[in-house]
């Protein structure tokens, strides 16, 4: 399965290397101590030194801890308190303390002749050095804690083992509640840097809600384990129909994720595409896996969702947001090539949604249809040239002969769009696919020619704007320019 990973950057590599330098200078501090030093001269003055240096330290760690978990929380949610007073960092450092005073404590408990009391003073001084060294490393680790790039993989990691304890029988009652009580958590935060317009803290959520979706997805057969079977969890305001389906068919820890996901895109505005972009693509990652593994309801739920999406855009009339969907949703269906039934479904809901936004004033919606349907068949070409034709006869061939009739206001794009798959698909030799649209769209070989010369005319690669897309689909590839212009000379 795909695991969250966590990238190091200069400041972990140069906090490290920093640690390391403090640890070799309390290690020489040490061995200089012992080589012209005895325990005998740090006894009379020594101890009392260590422990109010102990004290002081002490001190500004946990001053530190009670002033940046609070405000942490305050920040992001409430749940990041557990988490953090939990984490190894904190608790060890405490620890060090608390067993350095105890040291100290337990030291006058025994006379100067006692062999135990020289131990408990090598101990003491062991401490103050690690304590010394440590100090500023420990400080700036804790520092890190404001920064969501830090405790987010935590959050998901808790996430992951808890899924992972469920998949093998412990404690499912617990881990089930912990697991969607996180899911709930990253759904908060989300929902905090959407309110705040902070793209990055949102990026850094969504990726968590993917990568304990993919976990989820691929943690096994359903009807493996028993805890599907147990209390299952819903988003507010579900219908009990569609809960009662839920569990039936065993998907609701699917259902769960996608709609908390869906939750916060609905704060997105037009300020943040990159976020749906990112989201976009993450859920066709998790629906390729599901479809690979053929889990057959969650691949409808991913689909479901993209309808949402989809439709969202288009009350929104943001034309920005469509396109990008419909890139992807290009994806999506290129995805189910192994199963045709998906993929014509697919297709066909992708086709309504262009549709439906030309009637509501999203004109250049089918546009962007009508190029993505071009790209799709040319992409899946590629993989498999059978599925390909029957997606031109079933749904693309049917919307391009649409767009170039004599009274459609889209000849333009729907021949631009006929020209590149022909020549691009003879191009990369895919015969079949090429003389499945010649035979129906360009036999007439006088309209073929005039389109083929106002299309090289103007072969710009780049697009005129700079746009998420950058390229322009009705542009010829060098080889099957090549072809065409071939094609204009044998006139």
């Amino acid at each position: 399965m795909n695991k969250m990973q966590i990238r190091s950057n200069w400041g972990s590599r140069q906090a490290t290397l920093f640690t390391f330098f403090c640890l070799l200078v309390a290690a020489a501090l040490g061995i200089l101590a012992g080589e012209f030093g005895t325990i005998r001269d740090f006894e009379p003055n020594g101890i009392a030194t260590a422990s109010r240096t102990l004290n002081q330290f002490m001190a500004v760690a946990a001053t530190s801890i009670a002033l940046i978990i609070p405000l942490t929380a305050n920040l992001y949610t409430p749940k990041l308190v557990k988490l953090y007073v939990t984490h190894p960092l904190i608790v060890v450092g405490l620890l060090i303390f608390v067993v350095g005073h105890t040291l100290t404590m337990c030291m006058h408990l025994f006379p100067k002749e006692h062999f135990l009391r020289q131990i408990l003073i090598y101990a003491i001084a062991a401490v103050y050095l690690i304590v010394l060294a440590g100090a500023l490393p420990y400080l700036y680790g804790i520092s890190q804690f404001l920064r969501p790039s830090f405790f987010m993989p935590m959050l998901t990691r808790k996430g992951v083992r808890s899924l992972e304890d469920l998949n093998k029988g412990k404690r499912p009652q617990q881990n089930v509640h912990d697991l969607f009580e996180n899911i709930d958590v990253v759904t908060n935060i989300a929902l905090t840097g959407m309110g705040r317009g902070d793209r990055q803290l949102v990026l850094l959520a969504l990726e968590s809600l993917n990568a304990l979706l993919t976990e989820i997805i691929g943690s096994g057969e359903y009807g493996t384990y028993a805890w599907r079977s147990g209390k299952p969890f819903f988003v507010p305001g579900l219908a009990h129909e569609g809960q009662n389906f839920l569990i039936r068919e065993r998907v609701w820890p699917e259902a769960y994720v996608l709609a908390q996901t869906l939750k916060v895109m609905e704060g997105a505005t037009k300020r943040q595409h990159e976020i749906m972009a990112e989201l976009a693509g993450q859920m066709v990652d998790t629906a390729r896996l599901a479809s690979v593994m053929q889990h057959d309801r969650v691949v409808e739920l991913h689909i479901m969702a993209f309808n949402t999406l989809m439709r969202e855009a288009i009350e929104e009339k943001d034309l920005r947001r469509f396109q990008n969907l419909s890139y992807h949703y290009r994806l999506l269906i290129e995805a189910f090539h192994d199963t045709p039934s998906r993929m014509h479904e697919a297709a066909q809901h992708l086709l309504h949604y262009g549709k439906i936004a030309v009637r509501q004033g999203l004109y250049f919606g089918l546009e962007t249809v009508v190029y993505d349907l071009g790209e799709l068949v040319l992409s899946l070409g590629r993989h498999d040239q059978e599925r390909a034709v029957e997606l031109v006869q079933a749904w693309a061939g049917p919307l391009w002969q649409e767009s170039i009739d004599q009274n459609s206001t889209m000849k333009k794009v729907g021949w631009r769009t006929l020209i590149r798959v022909y020549w691009e698909a003879k191009a990369l030799d895919l015969e079949e696919l090429a003389n499945s649209i010649y035979w129906r769209y360009l036999s007439d070989e006088a309209i073929h020619r005039e389109q083929v010369e106002l299309v090289l005319d103007e072969n710009r690669e780049l697009h005129f704007e700079f746009n998420d897309r950058l390229m322009r689909f009705a542009h010829l590839s060098p080889a099957a320019e090549e072809k065409a212009r071939e094609f204009l000379e044998s006139w």
